[in-house]
């Protein structure tokens, strides 16, 4: 069997080239090729065996990287091939580094046979070891098909390239329209976007997170008049979450987690005070302030995420309800116990800012005092009630008038009412919501 050199520099050394800091990628394993054996004997095979591997740093900070290269077999997923994957995560774990992933796959190399079936376990169970360690960050480039569909979806974040990436475990062809139009099927991925937009947020993230575990998320500097600044005007945002947190945040960025579902909740991450922070805010979709099963589930990732890499939670919550849709109703249930149980088991600190008027039993899964918030701030004119308040104005008093409705909230449901049960700890000015953040995170100096 004969082993073709590979060229000197490919596609896949360009990707990584423009994703890592300039000059800082060491290649480790390029002279790595197929073995022959029993089942799998080719005339020739090429170096790398389809996926290049190594590290290097983004930002200064130190990663390892695997890409893996379709002009080679296809870059399926052999012995070799799935070895090398396997030790980069083995260097990051030890290294307390995170991994990322550029995938290109079609599937498995029939020809291997079980060689590399069996790599294919190890790999799921190293990511399985990561998980609790490193953050795992995947660009698909390409697609993504069979086993390495599922090794995505077990790493932290995965970003799809426009028009070029793809995600499967069975082609289309044979999987049925029950299951092909379902959209919880690809509910996990971060979102769609050109090749140059997926280097800056794995770049944003990595600078974000701690490279692992055991060390805290770095504190940046701050300017004394952005931390003292008033968020004037925020009150008008209301509903708009993205904007409340925008001008909540230090610099206006924010780096969202799976922009492409779940409209009505906005997850990801920002800095408060040069504090990373991530964030589950509640927010209207054509009109409409409800809860869906894939907002459920997206907040209840963003808190277990940030449970583990020791990053405050806060939440913004502002919504009539559930939504009452058929197709709703059927993940609902298993989506909000998801998210209660993130925010019940969280040991991080976790603050809510209560903006407009919430309605029925999605308060108390949303962060309440009920549920373990440390901290519950509410805008003045923000109202929380069972049932929205003229229906309970006419449960209570029988009947209807504007007074009676008013007398309802002033009692029961208004922020002013809620304080005065110990259910939020502070009534707030829309612009001071910036200043009650960063103080409610600074008593927090000695999380650990």
């Amino acid at each position: 069997m004969k082993v073709k050199t590979g060229e000197e520099r490919t596609a896949v050394h360009d990707r990584i080239s423009e994703l890592l800091d300039s000059g800082s990628f060491m290649e480790m394993g390029e002279h790595v090729s197929a073995r022959y054996t029993e089942f799998y004997h080719p005339d020739s095979v090429v170096e790398s065996d389809g996926v290049v591997t190594g590290y290097g740093t983004v930002n200064g900070k130190l990663v390892f990287v695997f890409a893996q290269d379709a002009d080679v077999m296809g870059g399926t997923f052999g012995e070799q091939h799935g070895r090398k994957i396997i030790d980069i995560y083995e260097h990051a774990i030890k290294a307390n580094a995170p991994v990322i992933g550029l995938l290109d796959c079609a599937g498995f190399r029939i020809e291997e046979g079980l060689d590399g079936l069996y790599q294919f376990s190890k790999l799921y169970k190293r990511q399985t070891e990561a998980s609790a360690n490193i953050p795992q960050i995947m660009a698909v480039i390409g697609q993504c098909g069979g086993g390495m569909s599922i090794a995505a979806k077990l790493a932290d974040f995965v970003f799809i390239e426009k028009d070029k990436g793809s995600i499967f475990v069975n082609p289309q062809n044979v999987v049925s329209n029950a299951i092909g139009d379902n959209p919880y099927v690809s509910a996990s991925d971060d979102g769609t976007f050109e090749w140059e937009e997926i280097t800056t947020r794995i770049r944003d993230l990595v600078a974000m997170l701690p490279p692992s575990t055991k060390y805290m998320p770095d504190i940046m500097d701050v300017s004394d008049e952005s931390l003292n600044r008033d968020c004037i005007g925020i009150d008008s945002m209301k509903g708009d979450a993205r904007a409340i947190l925008a001008e909540l945040s230090d610099d206006g960025r924010l780096i969202e987690t799976r922009t492409c579902r779940g409209e009505d909740m906005i997850t990801g991450f920002m800095r408060v005070a040069g504090q990373p922070i991530g964030f589950a805010a509640c927010n209207t979709v054509d009109g409409e302030k409800r809860i869906t099963a894939e907002g459920c589930d997206k907040a209840a990732s963003i808190v277990e995420l940030c449970n583990r890499y020791h990053i405050p939670v806060l939440t913004i919550t502002d919504t009539d309800g559930y939504q009452t849709t058929s197709e709703n109703e059927k993940y609902l249930p298993i989506m909000a116990s998801k998210l209660i149980h993130a925010l019940s088991s969280a040991t991080v600190p976790k603050i809510n800012l209560i903006t407009g008027n919430v309605v029925g039993s999605a308060y108390g899964m949303l962060n309440s005092k009920g549920l373990g918030a440390d901290y519950v701030f509410m805008w003045e004119d923000a109202n929380v009630s069972i049932v929205n308040p003229r229906q309970a104005t006419e449960v209570i008093f029988g009947k209807w008038t504007e007074e009676l409705e008013q007398q309802f909230k002033d009692d029961q449901s208004s922020a002013v009412a809620l304080a005065r049960h110990g259910f939020a700890d502070k009534v707030i000015a829309p612009e001071e919501s910036r200043k009650y953040l960063i103080g409610a995170l600074q008593t927090f100096i000695n999380f650990r």
